[in-house]
């Protein structure tokens, strides 16, 4: 091996060893932060931990009988049923709106950075406070919605949150209002890689509005509106914040979701063990949806 090959190798190593010490803290948060709590909780919903007060002495192993309990519960399966509820409450209003809107801003309107951060401004703003701007606005007695609806002759208006029918759905429409700006800038950036080519080709062909946005645009923005389903998806069963401020999971169970729950019983009524067996169930539910969703893509994704 002549001095060259092994100045080579050497640089090579060196390179190689720096680059995995630039990794390194990354490699040490997705360990710690990430990969091991997932471990830790598993072996937690295996135990009787319950809460953080209890002595590690004490701490048995009691297998599949949190799993048990939890397929027992009534509340659980309602949490279920109000998590997929939201999931067809607010997904696809939310794609359809901010298509149109995305769409809109894109083609026919002027000052387009501003329409952007007028939509966008609800996302990134802070989630309590966005939360007690719905709580006025669906005020049951004096709430501009409801002054609204009896302005054009409803009297029976509904309570909203304080409904059991209307809860959900009124959560649901804060979850799209304030989702909204997301999804426009994200199809927003998509309209922008579709190529302008295959709209004059449409133009020549005598195609009119409704064939170039089915036949063009939404075909070659099918990865991006995966994404966001996806994303959506994950965002819908990690509600919390709007329900802890808006109606701590009523009236009843109205709006009581998976992430509630099992935060009501880990840290409200000190049953970790529990609160650990329901986000290990949870954790499943979204990957086997996430799943299919994955496995799906392939009849309508254009790739």
């Amino acid at each position: 091996m002549d001095l060259n090959t092994r100045k080579t190798k050497s640089l090579r190593r060196n390179e190689a060893f720096a680059g995995y010490m630039f990794i390194l803290p990354c490699l040490f948060f997705l360990l710690f932060m990430a990969i091991l709590p997932v471990f830790l909780t598993a072996f937690i919903s295996l135990t009787n931990w319950g809460s953080v007060a209890t002595e590690f002495s004490k701490i048995s192993f009691v297998g599949l009988e949190n799993y048990k309990d939890l397929f027992r519960d009534a509340t659980f399966y309602t949490a279920l049923k109000n998590n997929i509820l939201l999931l067809f409450y607010t997904i696809p209003i939310q794609l359809l709106l901010s298509f149109i809107l995305a769409v809109m801003i894109n083609k026919y309107c002027y000052f387009k950075n501003f329409f952007k951060s007028v939509y966008f401004l609800p996302y990134i703003s802070s989630t309590v406070a966005v939360a007690t701007i719905w709580m006025v606005v669906l005020q049951p007695s004096y709430g501009p919605v409801t002054e609204m609806l009896k302005a054009i002759g409803i009297e029976n208006t509904p309570k909203w949150l304080s409904d059991m029918h209307w809860a959900l759905p009124s959560l649901s429409g804060m979850v799209v209002w304030q989702n909204l700006g997301y999804d426009i800038i994200i199809i927003l950036a998509a309209l922008q890689t579709v190529q302008v080519e295959l709209y004059e080709s449409a133009d020549m062909d005598g195609a009119n509005w409704f064939v170039k946005i089915t036949k063009i645009t939404l075909p070659m923005i099918t990865p991006t509106i995966f994404f966001l389903i996806i994303y959506e998806t994950m965002e819908t069963f990690r509600i919390f914040d709007q329900i802890s401020v808006l109606t701590d999971g009523g009236p009843g169970d109205a709006t009581q979701v998976l992430v509630f729950y099992l935060y009501k019983q880990a840290f409200r009524n000190s049953h970790i063990n529990y609160g650990a067996a329901i986000t290990v169930v949870l954790f499943i539910i979204v990957f086997i949806i996430t799943l299919i969703q994955w496995l799906g893509r392939k009849k309508w994704v254009h790739e």
